[in-house]
């Protein structure tokens, strides 16, 4: 397991602080809006939590992780919420665990656009084709890091670049958690959908946007086609914006039936999509490192992301 020390970590976030200072006061004086400014905060992000190494309950890494997007949320957001949970395992054993919410009110008397991603790595490479290998953790830098680096610098994004429609931003736990055939896979997002049903429907999001897996060097993003079922109409928003300013790594033909965090929510009749590259070979191994990402790629994803949120 990769760790790193406590004073790395206070090193860290008071270089991300620091950071966030300037570039705050850059912004403030000039009101423009750089993506290379958000380029280096995302890549930032991204370099941290590969550092940290494996991220999911239990681990020195996820505890730092959850630090991570608290201190993000007390920054930006206008509201942070947590949703803490317990998941009983296949084994008899417990373990809690938290999404959690950051919220931004918008202007408009209307339901909000939630985005999410999965924080938590891979407990098992089981995708190596060594057996020996298949019980070690995955540094999940490309699933579990790209897309929580996406979404907190879009959370940095809607601070300083307010859009009119109510935002969700949910950072779920335990999406790649169980073993395979054991259904602990998707506990998070699982979760929410359960509390949304609990609540009024009024209170539901229009969409859900999931973010995963967007950060290796050959990016590029088909539309899935339990998205072209649930959220026609979001993938066209999405694409439309991608080729209008000229963003090439979104393809419009469809590939894949992936299981992942929108699945929850499109059995509850809400419009959701996932944005993934699946023809990553990494997925699952050991492999998965930041060596296999680009800043390019993370800033593709989000410039169509903050240009479809400040048009919707």
């Amino acid at each position: 397991m990769n760790t790193i020390c406590s004073t790395c970590i206070r090193s860290y976030f008071l270089r991300i602080a620091l950071f966030l200072f300037v570039f705050s006061g850059t912004v403030n004086a000039q009101q423009t809006y750089s993506v290379e400014n958000y380029s280096r905060i995302m890549w930032n992000h991204l370099e941290m939590l590969s550092e940290l190494g494996p991220r999911y309950v239990g681990t020195k890494g996820y505890g730092k992780t959850l630090q991570l997007i608290r201190h993000v949320g007390a920054e930006f957001a206008d509201k942070v919420v947590e949703h803490p949970f317990v998941v009983k395992q296949h084994d008899g054993r417990q373990r809690q665990m938290v999404n959690i919410e950051f919220i931004f009110h918008g202007e408009k008397e209307d339901q909000p656009v939630l985005l999410g991603t999965h924080f938590d790595t891979r407990p098992y490479a089981d995708q190596e084709s060594d057996p020996t290998l298949q019980n070690h953790p995955i540094t999940g830098s490309n699933d579990g890091g790209s897309g929580t680096s996406v979404l907190l610098g879009l959370a940095q994004y809607l601070k300083e670049y307010p859009v009119s429609q109510p935002i969700r931003i949910m950072f779920f736990d335990g999406e790649d958690f169980g073993q395979s055939g054991t259904g602990e896979m998707f506990l998070g997002s699982k979760h929410h959908a359960n509390f949304l049903r609990q609540n009024f429907q009024r209170t539901w999001p229009l969409a859900v946007i999931i973010v995963d897996m967007v950060g290796d060097k050959d990016l590029e993003i088909f539309k899935e086609t339990n998205s072209l079922a649930s959220g026609p109409k979001v993938l066209d928003r999405i694409y439309n914006v991608a080729r209008r300013i000229n963003i090439f790594q979104f393809n419009e033909k469809s590939k894949y039936t992936i299981q992942d965090d929108h699945l929850p929510f499109a059995r509850l009749g809400i419009p959701s999509v996932v944005l993934i590259d699946f023809d990553y070979p990494y997925w699952h191994k050991l492999s998965d490192t930041l060596n296999k990402c680009s800043p390019k790629s993370l800033s593709a994803v989000f410039s169509v992301l903050v240009r479809v949120l400040s048009e919707w």
